[in-house]
C-alpha cells in the first residue's frame, strides 16, 4: 500500500492534490485543519492535510486472477485472529441450529400439500426471495379469497398477490421541501448501496425538475472518487456543493445554505460491524439534525444480511430506500424486511440515470418489483 501526506489551502485543493497523484480510487485515512506559521500556530494560515492511501497492485497480478495471501504453516497465529475465527465458526453453527430448529417447529398446516395450481405460485413467490412464512400467508388468502375455478386464472390469483404485497409493504414517506427553513436529508447505509448515486437523482429531482432551491454536502470523505462525483453532478445540474471533514465544518455548511429549501447530506459509507465507524455516524448526525435520515440498502443483498443492517442503523432511520432493483431477480428479501418494521419506504432505483431511475416506493410499485411480472407456467 502507497500512504501519501497533502497539504492545501482549503480542502478542494488538498483533494485535488490527492486525486492528480493517487488517482480517484485513493482511499483517505485521516484528515486534519491546523494552522501554519504564527506564534504557536495562533494567527497562522489554516491549512487542510490529508492522508491517503493507494492498493499497489504488481504487474504479475494485472495479468492474472488476484490471489488471496496465505499465511506460512510455520508463522505463529496471533491469539486475536483465531479468536475472531472461533467466534464466526460459533455463529455459523447457530444459524444452522436455528434453521434446523425453525424446520423441526413447523405446524403441520405449515407442512400441507397445496393444490398444484396454486404449488405453481407458491414456486415462484420463493423463488422470488420471499420467505416461507409470507408466502404461506399469501397463498392462503388467495386460497381463502378466490373459488377453486378462479385459481386457474392467473391474472386473477395475480391480482389476488398483488393486493396482499401491496398491504404487507407498508407505508409510502416522500420529501416535502421545506417552507420557512431548508428540509435537511441524510442518505446513510453501508458501502457501495448507490447513496452518491441516489442523492444526485434526489437533488436533480427536485433541482431540475421541482425548481427548488438545493444545496449537496458530502461528508464522505474516505473515498475520493465520491467526492468527485457529486462535484460533477453539482456542476450538470447547477447546484452548489459543499465538501466537509468534521461535524462542526457540516454545522458551519448547513448556515451557509440557510437559504436553500432542500439540503441533501451524502455520508461515508459505514460498516454495520464497525463501532468506530458508527460512531462516527451519530456525530455528524447529531450536528446535522435531519428531517429525514433515509438509510440505502440495496435490494440484491439477502435477507439475512438486509436486516443486520436495518437492526445496526435503526436508531438513527427514520425512512428506507431500496436500490438496484434492476440488478435482481429476487427482490422478495425487500418484503421480508418491510414485514418487520413499520418505517416508511420512501424511494426506489432501477438503474444509474440521473434523475431518471428513481421512484416513489408506492405499495404498488414495491409489490410489482417483488412479485416480478411473470406468471407461473402450468
Amino acid at each position: 500500500m502507497r500512504v501519501r501526506r497533502f497539504v492545501g489551502d482549503n480542502v478542494s485543493e488538498t483533494m485535488g492534490k490527492v486525486k492528480k497523484e493517487l488517482g480517484s480510487e485513493a482511499v483517505i485515512l485521516q484528515t486534519r485543519e491546523f494552522s501554519d506559521g504564527g506564534f504557536f500556530g495562533l494567527f497562522g494560515k489554516k491549512k487542510i492535510e490529508i492522508t491517503a492511501a493507494i492498493e499497489e497492485v504488481p504487474v504479475t497480478a494485472q495479468k492474472t486472477s488476484v490471489s488471496v495471501p496465505t499465511r506460512n504453516l510455520s508463522e505463529p497465529k496471533d491469539q486475536s485472529e483465531n479468536l475472531q475465527a472461533e467466534i464466526k465458526s460459533m455463529r455459523r453453527l447457530l444459524e444452522q441450529m436455528n434453521k434446523q430448529l425453525n424446520k423441526q417447529t413447523d405446524t403441520k398446516e405449515d407442512k400441507r400439500d397445496w393444490p398444484p395450481v396454486l404449488q405453481r405460485w407458491v414456486d415462484l413467490l420463493q423463488n422470488r426471495g420471499i420467505s416461507e412464512h409470507l408466502v404461506r400467508r399469501i397463498i392462503n388468502n388467495v386460497q381463502q379469497t378466490l373459488s377453486p375455478q378462479e385459481w386457474d386464472d392467473n391474472s386473477q390469483v395475480y391480482a389476488r398477490i398483488e393486493a396482499n404485497v401491496s398491504q404487507l409493504c407498508g407505508q409510502i414517506g416522500l420529501i416535502q421541501p421545506g417552507i420557512d427553513k431548508p428540509r435537511i436529508i441524510a442518505l446513510i447505509g453501508p458501502t457501495g448501496v448507490g447513496k452518491t448515486t441516489t442523492i444526485g437523482k434526489l437533488a436533480a429531482g427536485f433541482s431540475i425538475v421541482d425548481k427548488r432551491k438545493v444545496a449537496l454536502i458530502t461528508a464522505d470523505t474516505y473515498r475520493v472518487a465520491a467526492v468527485e462525483q457529486l462535484k460533477t453532478f453539482g456542476e450538470i445540474i447547477g447546484v452548489p456543493v459543499e465538501v466537509v471533514m468534521t461535524p462542526s465544518g457540516l454545522s458551519d455548511a448547513l448556515e451557509r445554505h440557510a437559504d436553500k429549501e432542500l439540503i441533501f447530506i451524502d455520508t461515508a459509507g459505514r460498516s454495520p460491524h464497525h463501532d468506530l465507524h458508527m460512531s462516527e455516524l451519530r456525530a455528524f448526525l447529531e450536528e446535522a439534525q435531519p428531517d429525514f435520515t433515509m438509510l440505502v440498502m440495496s435490494a440484491t443483498t439477502q435477507t439475512a444480511d438486509q436486516y443486520r443492517i436495518y437492526k445496526r442503523f435503526e436508531s438513527f432511520t427514520t425512512h428506507l430506500i431500496f436500490t438496484k432493483l434492476d440488478e435482481t431477480g429476487s427482490a422478495g428479501s425487500i418484503l421480508n424486511l418491510l414485514s418487520q418494521t413499520t418505517l416508511p419506504t420512501a424511494y426506489l432505483t432501477n438503474g444509474q440515470n440521473v434523475p431518471d431511475d428513481i421512484e416513489a416506493a408506492t405499495p404498488f410499485r414495491l409489490a410489482r418489483y417483488v412479485i416480478g411480472e411473470e406468471m407461473p407456467h402450468a
